[in-house]
């Protein structure tokens, strides 16, 4: 008889709830701040994947788990809503950016719990590389169709068509990612991509509509100016979709088996840890700044889930290596003092650092906890270096991530220790 996840206490669903809902608010906050577009989002991705990995007691593939959910909340940052925010401030074009939102908000979500659900499928009956391969060419062939036919001729638009107009890309993610759980949601288990896809996209919709329309309200209120409502929206956003995680994985929990917390690993060899990290940083963070295409991430993205199927170091230097390069990156190109080379080797230092830590295999809790903290220590330096970002309204928001970061620990903490698998001679990761 197949070995179920318990059911956890019902005072535990709460639990299950409101850890996804702090991490990925967090995570979203973080983004808002310390990273931008594709590279950004990889912060909730990553954070939730992680989150998620732990609940469900997915260790043995929490590293493709977390490069899943990186790299698939990662592929919604493409999109563009500035001017749809510039939209929802007028009364006439109000609901019109928000049911741009909701769209925008569904297509990230829908994207995210896509990719993360079908990763839960791996070596499960009826999963295969070839078909998790197929699935994701199919993502690119219908990304394209939906972004040429609907987003370029601008059919259905939802940023400013006069002023700078901007070339959206939501259809295509939709059509991608339908076109992706159609082939990779296979087997008797394939009910669970499409319950994350369908719970992640609702939830997207609605927190990125009311995050929306809380920073219409809020700017409207003089006396409270000096809030960040930009940030309002951010954490809103995060919170509606990590629920809609956090309760797609709930509705999944005696789906799946749960594995034995693997015993700790030794390290792999340097100059291989450090290789991988290099190629995954390259092309990830090489296709996002060079790929002339309007897709590039989704490209990068598909190629870097094929490789991580084949290389597990590949998958945690995916979702951690390039997360944290790219945050110190996005602090160098912001802070004229570590202009130049300076930057360029802190970003250096940061990746090789965190290549050497992720080199042995972590539980997901470790990895979420370095991530977290790395991700809330980098935002306290852009705020503190020159020109500082002080305010009233920033001080409030870096307290808030304090907080979250806090809860998110004490919780994740508080998770049960599945038992270790019988001691053997010392693994060392592949």
């Amino acid at each position: 008889m197949r070995e179920s996840i318990l059911v956890p206490p019902r005072d535990a669903m709460r639990l299950w709830l409101a850890l996804p809902a702090a991490a990925v608010s967090l995570g979203w906050g973080l983004r808002g701040y310390i990273g931008g577009g594709p590279l950004g989002a990889m912060i909730p991705g990553a954070m939730a994947a992680l989150v998620l990995a732990a609940l469900l007691r997915q260790f043995r593939h929490a590293a493709w788990l977390a490069a899943c959910g990186a790299l698939g909340i990662g592929i919604g940052g493409q999109m563009t809503y500035g001017q749809t925010v510039g939209l929802s401030l007028h009364p006439e074009s109000f609901w019109w950016a928000m049911l741009g939102f909701a769209l925008k908000g569904g297509a990230w979500g829908l994207a995210g719990g896509a990719i993360f659900g079908a990763g839960l499928l791996r070596d499960r009956p009826g999963w295969s590389a070839r078909g998790f391969i197929s699935a994701l060419a199919a993502m690119l062939a219908a990304t394209w169709a939906g972004w040429r036919f609907i987003n370029v001729p601008k059919l259905v638009y939802f940023s400013d068509p006069v002023n700078k107009p901007r070339e959206e890309l939501w259809a295509g993610l939709l059509a991608g990612s339908v076109a992706f759980l159609l082939l990779a949601a296979r087997g008797p288990h394939r009910r669970i991509p499409w319950r994350f896809a369908a719970w992640a996209g609702l939830a997207g919709a609605a927190g990125f509509a009311l995050g929306a329309a809380l920073q219409s309200w809020g700017r409207g209120l003089g006396s409270l100016q000096w809030l960040d409502w930009w940030k309002g929206m951010e954490f809103t956003f995060g919170a509606g979709l990590g629920l809609g995680f956090g309760l797609a994985a709930w509705l999944s929990r005696n789906d799946l088996q749960s594995d034995p917390e693997p015993p700790r690993a030794g390290a792999a060899p340097v100059a291989r840890s450090l290789f991988f990290a290099a190629a995954a940083a390259a092309l990830v963070i090489g296709m996002e700044y060079r790929l002339p295409v309007r897709f590039n991430y989704s490209v990068a993205a598909a190629l870097a889930l094929a490789a991580a199927l084949r290389w597990e170091p590949f998958a945690r230097h995916l979702a951690v290596t390039v997360t944290v390069a790219a945050f110190v990156l996005d602090l160098a190109e912001n802070k004229p003092l570590l202009s130049g080379a300076t930057g360029w080797s802190l970003t250096a230092a940061a990746g090789i650092a965190s290549a050497l830590w992720v080199s042995a295999t972590r539980a997901p809790r470790t990895m979420f906890l370095y991530l977290m903290w790395a991700a809330v220590a980098v935002s306290l330096v852009k705020t503190a270096l020159p020109p500082d970002h002080w305010s009233p309204g920033h001080a409030l928001t870096e307290a808030v991530f304090l907080a979250l970061a806090v809860a998110c620990t004490r919780w994740i903490r508080a998770l049960p220790v599945p038992p270790p698998l019988p001691s053997g001679p010392p693994a060392v990761a592949s």
